[in-house]
């Protein structure tokens, strides 16, 4: 029941200034292979979005690449990057070759990074790169962590990703959206959302932005039952969502007689973690993409915070 992000600007479903500006964006960058970097919290379209800018410009869609430089060790990351700057320039026409995780990149690769995006600007391949980050780049370049050249070459049109919970007016014409796909593809005959489910949506936290929201969704077809999708079927947990929601995690840190904020911490990390691996049957790949990390650095939680299964 999945593929359902890709199609046009029309997925871009919400009604806020900032989808109509993302729209727009599309729509001019889909002409031209200036290169993307999307900024913003994990699960807020930028994968989509990457997708979209591809698919306006009317390729074909088995021309999109992904690279997730937290999944991959540096050396198939390397290798991909040899792979690349290798391809003759016919064999780079209408391709898109989309890069998250982009901050994760050792020093090294940066500068091979760099190195393919100048051969592929000097040459004039027909090429497009769009890079994601979850964090602010700009932080990493002035504690030297982060080449700036390379900024320079992946931003030369930056978009920043504003969270679902800023733009409360976006949550129930993408859950409508979400469902009318759902609905056509599963031929079950629901009717909608109860009242009581588009309010729960409307005040929800949605710590995981707009792939939270689709996944309730998802849930709700699965686990529901006709006509009305109701608040209960989505299984949002703590019904405003916030901080408080992860009042059931931080619950380990209690009793304990070292108060520290380390302690408390560790305490919700430990849990936190635990609870990821859980559920991806203790992945430690599928964890790792999760939590928007490396999987060595899930390796190595799992040993200093004594996690076991």
């Amino acid at each position: 029941m999945r593929n359902l992000e890709y199609g046009n600007t029309d997925s871009l479903a919400g009604e806020s200034q900032f989808i109509q500006e993302l729209k727009k964006i599309s729509l001019v960058v889909c002409k031209n292979t200036a290169s993307v970097l999307l900024k913003g919290e994990r699960g807020t379209g930028k994968r989509l979005f990457a997708h979209l800018v591809h698919i306006e410009g009317k390729n074909n869609p088995e021309d999109f690449f992904e690279l997730d430089c937290r999944v991959y060790s540096d050396d198939e990351v390397s290798r991909f990057f040899d792979l690349v700057s290798q391809l003759p320039s016919f064999e780079f026409l209408g391709k898109t070759i989309f890069i998250s995780g982009v901050e994760t990149l050792a020093w090294k690769l940066q500068e091979q990074l760099l190195t393919l995006l100048n051969q592929v600007h000097a040459e004039r391949k027909n090429i497009r790169f769009i890079f994601s980050t979850e964090v602010n780049i700009e932080d990493r370049i002035e504690q030297g962590s982060f080449s700036k050249d390379l900024y320079s070459l992946m931003s030369l049109v930056p978009v920043n990703m504003i969270p679902l919970r800023n733009r409360k007016e976006d949550i129930l014409p993408i859950a409508n959206y979400y469902f009318g796909k759902l609905k056509a593809q599963s031929g079950l005959p629901f009717e909608g959302f109860s009242e009581e489910a588009k309010e729960v949506m409307q005040n929800y936290f949605w710590q995981g932005n707009v792939a939270e929201l689709i996944n309730a969704v998802e849930r709700a077809f699965i686990t529901g039952e006709p006509p009305f999708i109701k608040t209960a079927d989505m299984a949002l947990g703590s019904a405003n969502g916030g901080p408080e929601a992860a009042g059931g995690v931080l619950e380990t840190a209690q009793g304990v007689q070292d108060k520290t904020l380390k302690t408390a911490v560790n305490a919700f990390k430990k849990a936190y973690v635990t609870k990821i691996l859980e559920e991806n049957n203790w992945n430690q790949t599928k964890a790792a993409k999760v939590l928007g990390i490396q999987r060595t650095y899930v390796i190595r939680l799992i040993e200093e915070l004594q996690i076991r299964k």
